[in-house]
């Protein structure tokens, strides 16, 4: 796939999450892929296949009671990398969350290999999810 379809992709990844629809997008991860999340929170790990991606997105509303929001800003890609800019907010446990981060993601054959996530402010982050 070229730049156009990976930034169609990603751009589609974060339209079906805002709708809450993200398991309609079962069939764009590769059933081995990997997305990490840096730190020591309660969201940080690394998750291995499909099935556990999906397990730690789904946690994402749970964790915040519905609150947690991302307003992709932007997308550039290439042949087989994108990287997604966006506003991530939401709240838990009398915490706000109200910053910008990054996804990377590693594309091959229209599927998402890998993603890496990676916030604009790491403290904050970790206190939020802490």
């Amino acid at each position: 796939m070229g730049r156009a379809e990976n930034e169609a992709l990603v751009r589609a990844i974060f339209d079906a999450f805002a709708r809450k629809q993200g398991f309609a997008l079962r069939d764009v991860f590769a059933d081995d892929a990997v997305w990490t999340v840096p730190g020591s929170g309660t969201m940080a790990g690394t998750f291995r296949g499909r099935a556990a991606i999906f397990a730690f997105l789904g946690r994402l509303p749970k964790e915040t009671g519905g609150t947690y929001a991302s307003r992709l800003i932007d997308v550039l890609a290439s042949d087989d990398r994108a990287a997604a800019l966006y506003r991530a907010s939401g709240e838990r446990n009398g915490r706000r969350l109200d910053l910008d981060q990054v996804l990377l993601f590693r594309i091959e054959g229209g599927l998402v290999r890998e993603v890496l996530a990676l916030p604009s402010d790491p403290a904050a982050f970790a206190a939020f999810w802490g």
